[in-house]
C-alpha cells in the first residue's frame, strides 16, 4: 500500500509541476513583445498554401516548416533529418475560427488532434496570423486542460 501511495503523490506531483510550468510560460508568452504584434495579427488570406518556411526566433530547431494543402484543408510538418535532406512528419488539419486564448482574435488553427499522432501532440493546436503579406506569426498552445491552454512558444511562417 506504501508504494501505491508513493506512486500516486508522485504522479500528483508531476502534474501539478507541469500545472505550474505552464501557467509560468503563458504568463511569459503574453508578457512577449510579439504578443503585441500577435494580436494586432489578421486570420491569413488567402489560406496559406505550398511550403512555407519556419524558424523559431532565438532557437536553433530541426524544424524547417509546414507545408500546407488549402484545398483540402490539411498539412504536414516539414523537419531536416540531419544529413542534408528532409523528412516530412506531423500531419495537421486547419481551420479558421477564434483564438483559444485570445476569444476576439480570429486565427488560422493548426490542429493535431489526428489518429496516427502521437498522443502528447494531439494536445496541441498551433494559432497562426498574417502580420504582412507572405509572413505569419504563430503561436503554440497546448490543451492540457479543457478551457485553459497554455502558450508555450512563437514562431513565424513565410513563403
Amino acid at each position: 500500500m506504501n508504494m501505491l501511495w508513493l506512486f500516486l503523490k508522485t504522479i500528483i506531483g508531476l502534474l501539478l509541476l507541469g500545472i505550474l510550468s505552464g501557467i509560468f510560460r503563458t504568463r511569459q508568452i503574453q508578457h512577449d513583445a510579439q504578443e503585441k504584434v500577435f494580436l494586432h495579427g489578421t486570420v491569413p488570406d488567402p489560406t496559406p498554401d505550398g511550403l512555407y518556411y519556419g524558424s523559431v526566433p532565438g532557437r536553433t530547431v530541426s524544424w524547417l516548416g509546414k507545408k500546407f494543402s488549402a484545398a483540402s484543408s490539411r498539412g504536414i510538418n516539414i523537419f531536416s533529418d540531419g544529413k542534408g535532406g528532409q523528412s516530412e512528419q506531423y500531419p495537421f488539419v486547419t481551420s479558421a475560427g477564434k483564438g483559444l486564448q485570445d476569444k476576439d482574435l480570429n486565427v488560422l488553427k493548426i490542429d493535431y488532434d489526428i489518429p496516427g499522432n502521437p498522443i502528447w501532440l494531439r494536445l496541441v493546436v498551433d494559432e497562426v496570423v498574417q502580420i504582412a503579406p507572405g509572413h505569419y506569426l504563430g503561436k503554440l498552445e497546448a490543451r492540457m486542460i479543457p478551457g485553459f491552454p497554455f502558450a508555450l512558444i512563437y514562431f513565424e511562417l513565410k513563403k
